[in-house]
């Protein structure tokens, strides 16, 4: 994560001096980063109509206020162009965005009937070489919701914080000695939270218009007589698009945190379904899944069916705390089929998005590539040209169109498409049948082979049968002399009972 400014400032001494024989108040030295701004404050609670203020810097005047007319006036050029404010109430003078070449001293003039007492301030500008100052990034989708976080562990009594959004740096909300107020911009109606222990700004319902560059500026009045302000500032993006992720079952697919490096104290918490169930928690049941112990992204290989739902997930760093979520909804993965000469459509699923990056491989060859952003859409071959100018690409949805397509055709082809978002990889196998055998051929063949094996049925039934009849009759005429024979030898003439029974195989 991208780290905060940290202002570094040491009051170092104060003594009294005199200049031109004209009573001078205590310097007061004190240092402050470069890129912050101070105040130096000229003690006077408010200005009396006859007073008259006059700040120099190195002996150059700087900024005024002349008496009886309460005219503010502060040099318009020069290196503090634009970074100059005068408080025409108190005569303080605020330097913004401030310097190591604004180091040197500050003389303030109060002059009034009452006397033209002069103060001296010593402003030492430390450099800010090697520190980040860059502002913090974040990107959000639409209902998502984000804290942006100061970088303050707590807010000290004298502590003034104030929010202020886009280009105007325009107030939205503040906290002054631990008070809250929110400014009456129907913009954030009602989506606004302050939190008067850290100063931590949360938005909830994120929508388009919040897009926009935010600043916390921190006041810190370590002394009566001077002001220190730091500023940070944070980017905010909201993408209109909904995060809904189509996939096939069988697919693996990676939803981003969009964390480059989690810190130590930063806590991620994925979540699943609508009673929010921690994924962690599904570790047993769910045996497909990979947290990336450097960026916390989490992986689904060979997505089932039931893994299909609302995931959350809610990122807590040290600058900001953000939920996001995602829908996957999951499809039935069909085979790809063809004869030689047809076109076959391998499906996307899906509608590609401004940051997609696709890629189509048929074993380790890139053979389609679509960029959307730079509206980069292109085939290529494969070593042995067998895809030759019969490649592609639908740009709606990415799908890859293979025409005229031959045996050769034949294969696995894998799909990976990656976004700031989610990562999807698929492999679809494609079989293309021979020329000579179209689909009716291949019907008329089967049909006559299931006719041939019906009529080899049948023959052997009637063989089987015929055999059997004659079996009987041979038996039945044997039967019948012995019956004759055995008449003939009863002495009491009474016939004999032959009982005649033939098993039938079964086949």
């Amino acid at each position: 994560m991208k780290s905060a400014l940290t202002i570094a400032l040491f009051p170092l001494f104060a003594i009294g001096v005199f200049a031109d024989g004209k009573e001078t108040s205590d310097v007061e030295l004190e240092s402050v980063m470069e890129g912050d701004s101070v105040t130096l404050k000229s003690g006077v609670t408010k200005i009396q109509t006859d007073d008259g203020i006059e700040w120099r810097f190195s002996g150059s005047r700087i900024a005024k206020i002349s008496s009886g007319s309460s005219e503010i006036w502060v040099k318009p050029d020069g290196p503090f162009k634009d970074r100059l404010q005068l408080d025409k109430q108190t005569g303080d003078l605020k330097i913004s965005n401030i310097r190591t070449t604004d180091s040197g001293q500050y003389k303030l003039k109060i002059s009034s009937t009452r006397g033209s007492p002069e103060t001296e301030f010593t402003v030492k500008v430390v450099s800010a070489d090697g520190v980040k100052t860059v502002s913090v990034e974040v990107t959000v989708l639409e209902g998502d919701s984000v804290t942006l976080r100061p970088d303050l562990t707590e807010i000290q009594r004298d502590d003034v914080i104030q929010w202020r959004f886009g280009q105007q740096k325009s107030p939205v909300a503040d906290i002054n000695r631990f008070l809250t107020s929110y400014s009456p911009d129907e913009r954030f109606r009602d989506r606004l939270k302050l939190d008067n222990q850290t100063g931590s700004l949360t938005i909830t319902n994120i929508i388009a218009t919040d897009s926009g560059l935010y600043e916390a500026e921190i006041s810190n009045s370590t002394s009566s007589r001077y002001t220190v302000h730091h500023t940070q500032s944070f980017t905010v993006t909201v993408s209109a698009d909904v995060e809904s992720v189509s996939v096939l079952e069988g697919d693996s697919v990676t939803l981003r945190t969009g964390l480059t490096e989690i810190q130590r104290d930063d806590q991620i918490l994925w979540k699943f379904g609508d009673q929010d169930k921690l994924i962690a928690d599904l570790n047993e049941t769910w045996r497909n899944i990979d947290l990336n112990s450097q960026t916390r992204n989490l992986t689904i290989s060979n997505i089932r069916r039931g893994q299909s739902g609302h995931y959350k997930v809610e990122i807590i760093t040290r600058r900001m705390i953000l939920h996001r979520k995602y829908r996957i909804t999951i499809g039935q993965m069909k085979s790809v089929s063809g004869t030689e000469g047809e076109s076959v459509t391998l499906q996307t699923v899906t509608e590609i998005q401004n940051d997609d990056l696709i890629h189509w491989m048929f074993g380790d060859n890139v053979i389609a590539e679509i960029h959307k952003a730079d509206r980069r859409f292109y085939t290529s071959d494969v070593p042995d040209e067998r895809f030759s100018g019969r490649l592609k690409l639908d740009r709606q949805t990415g799908s890859l169109i293979i025409m005229n397509t031959r045996t050769t055709h034949s294969g696995e082809y894998q799909l990976k498409i990656s976004s700031s978002r989610r990562t999807i990889n698929r492999r679809i196998t494609v079989t293309v049948s021979d020329p000579g055998l179209s689909r009716g051929a291949v019907a008329g063949i089967v049909g006559g082979v299931v006719v041939l094996v019906a009529a080899a049925v049948v023959a052997g039934l009637v063989k089987h049968y015929r055999s059997k009849i004659s079996e009987l009759e041979r038996r039945r005429e044997e039967n019948g002399q012995n019956l004759k024979k055995q008449e003939t030898d009863d002495p009491a003439g009474h016939p004999m009972i032959i009982n005649e029974s033939i098993q039938f195989d079964h086949l």
